[in-house]
Parts: C-alpha cells; structure tokens; sequence
C-alpha cells in the first residue's frame, strides 16, 4: 500500500521559505489550508497514516518526506544541476531530520509485515 499526503506538522513551511510572514502563521495550527489552485486541502500526520494500514493488517514498511528541499521554488526551473537537486531530495526525504519537514508525506506498508520504518 502507498500512501501519499500532505504533511501535516509541516503546513507553514512553504509560506515561510517564500517570506509570505502572515500566511504563514495563519496555517501554523490549521486544520486545512488553500493549495495552489485555490482549493482548500487537507494533511495528515504520519501517525495518522501508519494507522490506515495498521487497521488492515498492514504494517508500515518505509516512509519518506517528498519535497523537502524544493517545494517552495514552485514553478521555477531547477536548471542545470538537476540530478544533485533529485539526490539531494532522495537522501533528504528518507533520513530523519530532513524527511520530517517535507511538503509531504510517503508512507509505504505491506500486510503480514512487521513494520521496519
């Protein structure tokens, strides 16, 4: 099972890294926040994700944070140089503490698994 979502301890990151100040701190503690195309969204914690499979039988096996250093260029081009920006958010997204503030979150789980995460 893969799970993809926003990240919900994260939702003040993006606005921040943009110097957008006051948007920033009005989705510090907010439940849900207005995406890019204007619509409000939802994110989850990874607790609450390693919950879903867990009431399945599931176990989570991996998880990883996506977009942890490039989520705030939006639109920009990366440019020359791409393939240290793709490692750079490989080895971010799956060690601890860069994966936890990524935009968001990739939880992977398999039945009759013991979690290893």
């Amino acid at each position: 099972m893969s799970l993809l979502t926003k990240n919900a301890t994260t939702p003040a990151m993006r606005p921040a890294l943009e110097r957008r100040w006051a948007d920033a701190l009005a989705v510090m503690d907010a439940a849900t926040e207005i995406g890019n195309l204007g619509v409000a969204t939802r994110a989850d914690s990874l607790e609450a994700l390693e919950a879903l499979p867990a009431g399945a039988g599931a176990a989570t096996v991996a998880w990883y944070g996506v977009r942890v250093f490039t989520d705030h260029l939006g639109d920009e081009p990366l440019g020359a140089g791409f393939d240290q920006v793709l490692e750079a958010e490989w080895e971010a997204g799956r060690r601890d503490p860069y994966r936890r503030v990524g935009r968001q979150i990739h939880v992977i789980a398999a039945a009759g698994t013991v979690g290893t995460r």
